[in-house]
C-alpha cells in the first residue's frame, strides 16, 4: 500500500520554507512541499524566487539591479498577493 504525504496549505509551505530549502531537509517535507508547489502557482513562484535569491547570495557575482526594477518587482508581488491567486485546494481532492 502506498502512503501519501499529508497535503500542505500555502501557509504551511511558507512556514516551513526555510527548512525545505535546507539541504538536510526531511524527505517527507520535501515531498509534501514539492507536491503542493506542483499544483500552486503562487507558492511555486515564491519557492523559485527564494531559491534564486539564495543562489545569488551564495555566488561571488556582483548583481546590479537596474534603476526602477526593484519598484516594479515590489509592485508585481503586491499585485499577486492582492489578487489572491494562491488558494488552497481541498486536501481531500488531491
Amino acid at each position: 500500500m502506498v502512503e501519501r504525504v499529508k497535503p500542505l496549505t500555502c501557509q504551511e509551505v511558507l512556514d516551513q520554507l526555510e527548512e525545505y530549502l535546507d539541504e538536510a531537509a526531511h524527505a517527507e517535507l520535501v515531498e509534501a512541499v514539492d507536491h503542493h508547489i506542483g499544483r500552486c502557482r503562487q507558492c511555486r513562484f515564491e519557492v523559485d524566487t527564494i531559491k534564486g535569491v539564495v543562489r545569488i547570495f551564495q555566488s561571488d557575482r556582483l548583481i546590479v539591479i537596474p534603476d526602477g526594477l526593484a519598484v516594479k518587482l515590489q509592485s508585481a508581488l503586491e499585485q499577486v498577493y492582492r489578487d489572491g491567486s494562491c488558494r488552497d485546494e481541498d486536501p481531500s481532492s488531491t
